[in-house]
């Protein structure tokens, strides 16, 4: 490795070993980490801005998920297949990419709004009794026609026969907020033969005057909308698909690449973390310098950073592995291991947690009065507790081992949990996120050097990949529906606490099958000790 570094600092000073050969590693790990986590901050509201509604997007995030995990499978029996990862990484980012740029040209499938609305006087003011969302932050012609014009006295007016002439106006909207009425809207009128000024209709002489109106569509409106909402899901489900897979491979190349070279797998990792922290604020303040409302910018930015991972990794020697044989046998010797049966689903429950943590810790906090400046410095938190220790893995696994880094890393979240069901005062969620160091970070290194030593040799990419696909989409669609569902039933603190219990009683199972496990293993070797040395004293018997 010494031919591999460079070695820099000064003379007496503490001094900084560059491992060559890892730099274009470091820089496809920032690139794509920066430009991933951008598309997934900016994608709920570049959709929402194009028309697409919260019901449509939870309908495409949740078929995303069966996509998603196919496609991780797929892309790890192809590599294991094959022996090479490079070319099926390389593909999913070249889909990435094109779909980015695809998003910049899609059209708004904003809804046509040409219902009816009926505009009449009440109390001197022109009111609509339909749903207020209806002209909601609407301004434009509306095509109307006068259908009964009577004065107080109930009977017709000349004043208001001349009105039923208008057919356009303008409506400017002036809504009553202390009417508890939350379906009626008081409007303003301007007619459109009078634009100078504003014109009452609702006069004493007119003070029952009634419009039928039609609303004209809007420019932005999409008349074919339910076909490219379909078009959306499509391309969504794409997008998400060749971003997860893209993010597993990457772990099946750089734990390749660490292990031929005798490198640290976390110290990888470190670039990856200062991407993401890097990404989606610089693209964030260039959407807010450019005053970007259509999201070009973020899919330009995904795309570019999509395209220097691509370029950096292209210069890198990934050496093919051995094509795997017998899969199909390996893989049912795997799953009938109950070692790997708990440890797999050790990752499910990892990742219901984690999932649940990422999904409703801002809303939680928001809800016990967090302001938007902490739940920032909160999410930015997270990555930079992580630095010093992925920056040191690998001798915290050596340590610690495996399946104790495992242990720790349930029994952080429970304690997450737990802290967060107690949790009054929002700010000591600074020192409650410091669990993230052995619930995420540590615990995704140990993951990936543990795949690595137990997997057989032909399915090692499919139990990484697998293991990614559990922790990241399984695992993450279980928090949102059924923690979800007891926080919108029983409130936050009572999921909170459920979420802890859960994890807790499943590290109580989990340690008592380490413990057990390692007594068989010491008994095991204590009776091959004692074998061994029976043979040596029969040897020596024999002998004499």
């Amino acid at each position: 490795m010494k031919n591999h570094s460079v070695t820099t600092g000064i003379k007496k000073k503490p001094k900084v070993r560059v491992n060559k050969f890892f730099l274009p590693v470091k820089i496809a790990l920032f690139c794509w980490f920066a430009g991933g986590f951008t598309s997934s901050v900016f994608v709920p509201v570049y959709l929402k801005s194009r028309g697409i509604t919260i019901a449509q997007l939870s309908v495409f995030t949740g078929t995303s998920i069966i996509s998603q995990c196919l496609s991780n499978l797929v892309s790890g029996t192809i590599t294991d297949k094959t022996g090479r990862s490079k070319p099926v990484l390389m593909a999913n980012l070249v889909i990435f990419l094109v779909i980015s740029l695809v998003f910049t040209r899609m059209p708004q499938v904003k809804e046509c709004n040409r219902g009816k609305i009926r505009l009449q006087c009440s109390d001197g003011d022109l009111i609509s009794r339909n749903s207020c969302h209806v002209l909601e932050n609407r301004s434009g012609n509306v095509s109307c026609s006068a259908i009964k014009s009577i004065n107080g006295r109930g009977s017709s007016d000349i004043e208001c026969r001349k009105l039923s002439n208008i057919s356009y106006f303008d409506i400017f909207m002036k809504r009553n907020e202390s009417r508890n009425d939350s379906i009626t809207c008081l409007y303003n009128i301007r007619l459109q033969n009078y634009s100078t000024g504003l014109i009452g209709l609702c006069e004493e002489q007119c003070n029952s005057f009634e419009f039928d109106c039609m609303l004209k569509e809007s420019p932005d409106c999409n008349s074919n909308r339910a076909i490219w909402i379909v078009i959306y899901g499509i391309l969504i489900n794409i997008l998400y698909f060749s971003h997860t897979t893209t993010y597993r491979l990457f772990d099946v190349i750089v734990t390749d690449l660490t292990n031929a070279h005798n490198a640290d797998f976390g110290r990888q990792r470190v670039f990856s973390i200062i991407g993401s922290l890097t990404g989606p604020p610089v693209t964030g303040y260039i959407l807010h310098q450019t005053g970007d409302k259509e999201y070009s910018t973020v899919f330009l930015s995904s795309a570019i950073f999509a395209a220097l991972s691509a370029l950096s990794l292209s210069i890198v020697d990934v050496k093919p592995n051995k094509p795997a044989r017998r899969m199909w046998k390996s893989t049912l010797e795997l799953v009938t291991n109950l070692d790997v049966c708990l440890f797999f689903l050790m990752i499910v429950i990892m990742g219901s947690a984690y999932g649940f943590q990422i999904t409703y810790s801002s809303w939680y906090l928001q809800d016990l009065g967090a302001s938007d400046l902490l739940l920032g410095i909160n999410r930015g938190a997270a990555g930079l507790y992580g630095l010093p220790f992925l920056y040191s893995s690998r001798w915290w696994v050596d340590k610690i081992g495996h399946r104790s880094l495992f242990i720790l890393g349930l029994l952080g979240h429970a304690l997450y949990f737990f802290s967060f069901a107690l949790l009054k005062e929002p700010w000591y969620v600074l020192i409650i996120q410091l669990t993230i160091v052995v619930t995420y970070h540590l615990f995704w290194v140990t993951t990936m050097l543990y795949i690595v030593e137990t997997a057989p040799e032909g399915l090692q990419a499919t139990a990484r990949i697998l293991a990614g696909c559990l922790h990241f989409s399984i695992g993450k669609i279980i928090s949102i529906l059924i923690g979800g569902y007891i926080m919108s039933i029983s409130g936050g603190r009572l999921a909170y606490t459920v979420v802890g219990s859960i994890v807790l009683i499943y590290a109580a199972i989990y340690a008592a099958h380490v413990l057990l496990r390692r007594k068989a293993e010491k008994y095991r070797a204590e009776s091959t000790q004692a074998e061994h040395q029976n043979e040596l004293q029969l040897c020596s018997s024999q002998e004499n």
